[in-house]
């Protein structure tokens, strides 16, 4: 459990890194989940609402397991590049 915990933080964290902030922020968040809001002035939104992103507070496998969802990696595709040709999620 322990090394469970570990790696869905680091997970998350790093897409704190990343310039990510948590999903449940976003305007189109349902709305169980806006009741955990932290300001969203700025920011920008990439992808559909996640609810399995690994920066939803309410996902209900806990960061997702620590493992990047779909909408995740597209994400960072977005942001920052990926390789040429290559589908999201490969």
């Amino acid at each position: 459990m322990r090394e469970y915990c570990i790696k869905g933080i680091a997970v998350h964290e790093f897409g704190h890194g990343l310039g990510f902030v948590h999903e449940q922020n976003r305007f189109d968040a349902p709305g169980e989940c806006q009741q955990l809001k932290q300001g969203t002035n700025g920011d920008l939104v990439l992808t559909p609402y996640d609810p399995r992103s690994v920066m939803n507070y309410c996902n209900p496998k806990y960061n997702n397991d620590g493992m990047l969802s779909t909408l995740d990696i597209a994400a960072v595709r977005e942001a920052y590049g990926g390789p040429p040709g290559k589908p999201v999620g490969e």
